[in-house]
């Protein structure tokens, strides 16, 4: 009887709840509704039309539309409308351990353009971020994965994982990395993501690279792929193909069907995949050279080229200026790319500020090699000194 009491308290609070959620949710459709004399689905409709780069104009409107934006059934109709679009977001740390995000939206006023706004979280469970080399972040659909997460007052690499929901800014967990790894390095194909790293080995005492591999469609940790190197350092994506490069062996494709790893390159040019800056855009990977240029990488003759065009895009700054210069690029869907940069150099000064800026280029294979045309460029944000990019994602809303 004690039991039946207990789980008839415990069925009766989950009815209060979920009845209190679903009124707040109808009293907040009929506010709305009152507000804009238009029925709720109606204006659900019209939003979903609207290009999300909008939508933080769209929020400032009132509390109504700002739930609007971010309930599942906007992005409901939208999917059922065929309305999905590239969104970008932009991890950035100020100082040791502050992190922020921020997307790219339209600027609210009449000269157009674009601005990075801030991206406020609707919880306070957002992860801790370990730094550069004991995490990663990668984007798969409307999630972000952030691999490698800190647990609460621990310093040290740990197999945490939490995803990002981008239609609703809220965090959650996600099944743990079999095992901890630092020196992180993770990327997507085919919605499952590679993660490269070091893991210490008790037997022996010693450090070597191992890869895990999460499938983001059932959520769970897949039994690592075979091969392992003693001194890789990154993985990426040529041609549709993992690729790893280590410091000694050279350059590395992995061959799904064989299950097994090909030597592609013996001396790789690993200068410019140490900048941090590449990304891969219909199967070509473009990065920076040392010497501020946009390169793409010639899988036929292995070997770094320029890319062609880009009249009137600024300098950007070399990987080799520095702490405070950096360049990220990542995909923009539609054969595009977009270019974020910043560079603080020179002499620091009391409440200096640096600016980050943004320029989007067209891509285009003509008579085998890479053309680039630029679109438009900004400033997008203004930033304290030594600020750093943590990642810019795209992700599909």
């Amino acid at each position: 009887m004690e039991r039946l009491i207990k789980g008839d308290s415990v069925s009766t609070r989950r009815k209060r709840k979920t009845t209190t959620t679903t009124s707040i949710r109808e009293k907040k459709k009929k506010k709305l509704t009152s507000s804009s004399s238009l029925p709720y689905d109606l204006l659900v409709m019209i939003v979903a039309r609207v290009p999300r780069s909008y939508y933080r104009t769209l929020s400032l409107v009132s509390k109504s539309f700002r739930c609007m934006v971010v309930s599942p059934e906007l992005y409901k109709v939208r999917s059922l409308l065929g309305l999905t679009e590239t969104c970008l977001y932009v991890c950035l740390r100020f100082g040791f351990t502050c992190y922020k995000w921020y997307t790219l939206s339209s600027k609210s006023s009449d000269g157009g353009g674009y601005v990075l706004t801030r991206v406020l979280t609707l919880d306070d469970n957002s992860p801790r971020m370990m730094g550069l080399c004991y995490s990663d972040l990668v984007a798969v659909g409307s999630d972000i994965y952030n691999i490698g997460v800190a647990d609460k007052n621990k310093t040290m690499p740990t197999s945490g994982v939490s995803i990002l929901d981008c239609k609703t800014h809220r965090w959650r967990k996600s099944p743990r990395m079999p095992v901890e790894l630092t020196e992180l390095s993770a990327t997507v194909l085919d919605r499952k993501i590679y993660v490269l790293g070091r893991r210490f080995h008790q037997d022996d005492g010693s450090w070597k690279s191992s890869f895990e591999v999460f499938n983001t469609n059932t959520q769970t940790w897949d039994l690592p792929s075979c091969g392992g190197f003693d001194s890789a350092r990154i993985n990426f994506l040529i041609d549709g193909k993992l690729h790893v490069v280590t410091l000694f062996d050279g350059v590395f494709a992995f061959d799904s069907k064989q299950c097994r790893w090909d030597l592609v390159e013996q001396y790789p040019s690993t200068g410019t995949m140490c900048s941090g800056s590449f990304c891969e855009v219909d199967n070509v990977l473009y990065s920076v050279s040392k010497d501020g240029a946009l390169t793409w990488y010639d899988s036929d003759n292995t070997s770094w080229r320029d890319l062609n065009g880009l009249v009137g895009l600024p300098k950007l700054p070399s990987p080799l200026d520095g702490y405070g210069s950096y360049v990220k690029l990542t995909g923009y869907g539609g054969g595009k790319m977009m270019v974020f940069w910043n560079c603080n150099l020179g002499i620091h000064r009391p409440f200096q500020r640096d600016t980050i800026y943004c320029a989007e280029i067209a891509l285009e294979r003509r008579n085998g090699d890479c053309w680039g045309k630029l679109e438009w460029f900004d400033s997008m944000l203004l930033v304290p000194l030594e600020t750093q990019f943590v990642k810019v994602l795209a992700v599909t809303l």
